[in-house]
């Protein structure tokens, strides 16, 4: 379950939706959006939920990976990552500048790096 806390984190997502849609990446953009939305579900879905904030590289998140706390309404921080957008800007994610994370084999468009 993704937990989108603003309205502000609302509209960022708009926006990166329709970057995605924009470059032709709309459909690779959605499957790690749901990735993130579904993770480790296994049949419990609402047990975990995924907190998306906006991260510092262009057209990305970063994420809090919170599991419930039995059946209370306590949330516990089980690991934090980001789902990073890859173009032009980081070409590909290949280690050069700006460097927002590296993928061993370049790709361009969304990753979930933890």
């Amino acid at each position: 379950m993704i937990v989108l806390e603003t309205q502000e984190m609302e509209d960022y997502l708009r926006e990166v939706e329709e970057f995605a849609k924009s470059i032709g990446m709309a459909e690779q953009f959605q499957e790690q959006y749901d990735y993130l939305d579904t993770y480790a579900g296994h049949g419990d879905y609402g047990q975990v939920r995924c907190r998306l904030m906006k991260d510092f590289a262009p057209h990305s998140f970063y994420f809090v990976m919170e599991v419930r706390k039995e059946e209370t309404e306590v949330w516990k921080t089980w690991f934090e990552g980001g789902l990073i957008y890859h173009g032009e800007h980081d070409r590909g994610g290949d280690g050069g500048p700006p460097t927002f994370s590296v993928n061993l084999v370049p790709k361009y468009g969304w990753s979930v790096h933890t």
